[in-house]
Order: C-alpha cells, then sequence, then structure tokens
C-alpha cells in the first residue's frame, strides 16, 4: 500500500497566560491516494495529479480517495510545564 507520510515535527511554542508553555506539534499523518474506478494506489500527489491531467485517461478528480490517518500526540506531550519560581 503505497502511502505519504507526513512525520512529525515541532514548530514551536505558545506561552498561555497563566505561565504554561504549550508545545505546539505538527502531527504525523499517512495519507492514501486511490483511484476508486481503478483501484491504483498513488505514491505521490505529483503522480496523482499527472494522471488526472493526462487527457490519454478517463481519470477525474472525482475519482481520487483521500484517505488520511493523523497520529495526534500523546497527553503528557501536549500538557506543557509552568515555569518555577524562585
Amino acid at each position: 500500500m503505497a502511502k505519504i507520510v507526513e512525520p512529525a515535527e515541532l514548530l514551536g511554542h505558545i506561552d498561555t497566560s497563566d505561565g504554561r508553555r504549550i508545545p505546539h506539534y505538527k502531527c504525523k499523518s499517512e495519507t492514501t491516494l486511490t483511484n476508486t474506478v481503478t483501484g491504483e494506489e498513488y505514491d505521490s500527489e505529483d503522480v496523482m495529479k499527472s494522471d488526472v491531467d493526462n487527457p490519454s485517461t478517463a481519470t477525474q478528480e472525482a475519482h481520487i480517495r483521500r484517505d488520511v490517518r493523523v497520529f495526534a500526540p500523546s497527553l503528557a506531550d501536549m500538557l506543557g510545564t509552568v515555569p518555577k519560581e524562585n
């Protein structure tokens, strides 16, 4: 099964009004692009787009199914920290 994987990434931190510092993540995701007519799975957005744009194929944008699986960070990673007072 061809999957397009976007890795998780820490984008930075958000400082809240109550003093917590919350990490801001881009979640890991896996996308599968499938032609619902032929059953073909595409290796990338570019390959899918070239099939849709190719006049010698009957593939249309409406024939493409996009299945996306998102992996959320754990709750412990999202809670953030409160700076210690000296």
